[in-house]
């Protein structure tokens, strides 16, 4: 257990030593952020502190205290649930009525993390106990990706996609849009949405119209490049219903995985689609999520 050291405040004046008397009272036993520089209250009172290298303050009142008495405030820390001590203060000749405090300052490092409690003692009883615990940091959250809006006037969709993407080839005619994470595409890291026209396919036959193109792209995956369906489901992205196929093959030597959202509208079924490396496919893929969240049909 590293050292941590009790600095004391008094607020009381010391006086000459003498018998206490059972007038005297401890109350308002706090642990806090700071204290009144005059009054030695309690400022910030509080029973969760960050770990942080600041001081805790414990404080309590004394009231109608006689010449010669005594206050103890004893710290501990619960270590998986045993008192260690790490910091005492005796106030051992105090009267009349006010406020004392001590000010516990933590290791350079910060604070343990856990369950703290404080003891305080009048005239060598115990009056009373808190607690107060100490808690890891808030991890900071991280800032939000800015976006940039894909819209085609021709097939009457818009999709969101990460403003930091460039724009790729895309490869062939049923390819509306295609955007990498970098212009050389390594990692793989592209989002992408194709179109599928089914002759015949009203909406009363969309669920059949996007399970044909659905096994299109399942034999495509498990015949031509030899990969396997990690998950299909059926499920919602925004207020459109579809299927998403969950795949993984091999490429050029990387382990690629790719997620499939298929939806129908006017005799057609979209295809947004996420292609990543294994390696970064983590980070990507929140990319892919807004894309589907984000898509919109509208009038042409």
């Amino acid at each position: 257990m590293r050292k941590i050291v009790a600095a004391a405040m008094i607020c009381l004046w010391a006086a000459a030593l003498a018998p206490a008397e059972s007038t005297a009272r401890l109350s308002e036993m706090r642990a806090s952020r700071g204290v009144d520089p005059k009054l030695q209250s309690p400022v910030g009172v509080s029973e969760t502190f960050g770990p942080e290298a600041k001081p805790i303050y414990l404080s309590v009142k004394l009231s109608d205290a006689p010449p010669g008495t005594q206050v103890k405030i004893t710290a501990y820390f619960l270590q998986n649930g045993q008192p260690q001590q790490i910091a005492v203060q005796e106030f051992p000749d105090v009267f009349g009525t006010g406020y004392l405090s001590t000010k516990i300052t933590p290791p350079a490092a910060g604070w343990f993390i856990g369950r703290y409690k404080a003891v305080f003692q009048l005239n060598r009883k115990e009056q009373g106990t808190i607690g107060f615990t100490v808690s890891q940091a808030k991890a900071a959250a991280p800032p939000a990706p800015a976006y940039r809006t894909f819209s085609s006037p021709e097939h009457g969709f818009s999709i969101q996609y990460p403003a930091g993407w460039v724009e790729g080839e895309k490869g062939t005619s049923s390819v509306v849009c295609m955007f990498l994470a970098n212009a050389d595409n390594s990692p793989v890291s592209s989002l992408n949405v194709q179109i599928v026209p089914v002759s015949g396919a009203g909406d009363s036959r969309s669920k059949e119209a996007i399970n044909l193109v659905a096994q299109q792209l399942i034999d495509q995956i498990t015949g031509d490049l030899k990969g396997r369906l990690r998950n299909d489901t059926w499920t919602t992205a925004g207020t459109f219903s579809g299927r998403e196929l969950d795949s993984e093959y091999a490429y050029k030597g990387a382990k690629i995985r790719q997620r499939q959202f298929l939806t129908f509208r006017a005799n057609k079924v979209f295809i947004l689609i996420l292609t990543a490396d294994e390696r970064v496919y983590g980070s990507v893929a929140g990319y892919y999520l807004n894309a589907a969240k984000t898509l919109q049909f509208y009038a042409k």
